[in-house]
């Protein structure tokens, strides 16, 4: 029998990011005995590469380990282990001459499974991820006591976002559905 109302499911590309990224944090605080709220946009993709989405999901673990250490309670086997026992090794950035943190060859083989769902979850969001590290540096550059407004697209229902005014101003930033520009 077939259901009378058989709808195909969308789901909305910042909630199929938000959940995968959700789901790695949660499945690398477990493994490591680690509690804390998933870092920002901004803080996880630093340093990442999107146009090569393999290398972005390494930066991405590597940035969540980083951050995840910082949130390992002082009574867990784990709070005086070195970074290499949490699969990150350090290498001087010739350019730049200074240190990051990158995955070890042995961590990129445990978290296999966990590095292919986040590329292809990169690869089908690569402009989102891009315009939401955009939007939160600018974000940052807000001065205190700036004016929040809710902008709003074209779509029917609109959908709508709650940023600054100047960073309204500043960027424009396009709905991923109807690509009409929020105002």
């Amino acid at each position: 029998m077939v259901p009378m109302n058989n709808q195909d499911a969308t789901l909305d590309p910042v909630e199929m990011l938000n959940d995968v990224l959700e789901q790695i944090w949660h499945t690398l605080c477990c493994s490591y005995d680690a509690t804390g709220d998933l870092p920002d946009i901004k803080t996880l993709f630093d340093g990442s590469d999107l146009s090569k989405p393999f290398q972005a999901a390494k930066t991405v673990i590597a940035n969540m380990l980083l951050e995840m250490m910082e949130n390992i309670g002082r009574f867990s086997p784990w709070y005086t282990r070195p970074a290499r026992a949490f699969g990150l090794t350090s290498l001087r950035d010739p350019l730049t001459k200074r240190n990051r943190w990158m995955l070890a060859p042995e961590a990129v083989q445990k978290w296999d499974s966990v590095l292919d769902r986040l590329t292809v979850a990169i690869e089908k969001n690569y402009s989102l991820i891009q315009a939401m590290v955009y939007v939160e540096g600018l974000m940052e550059d807000c001065g205190p006591g700036e004016t929040w407004v809710i902008a709003h697209c074209q779509c029917n229902p609109p959908r709508s976002i709650q940023v600054t005014r100047s960073v309204l101003e500043k960027a424009e930033i396009l709905c991923d559905a109807c690509m009409h520009p929020f105002e």
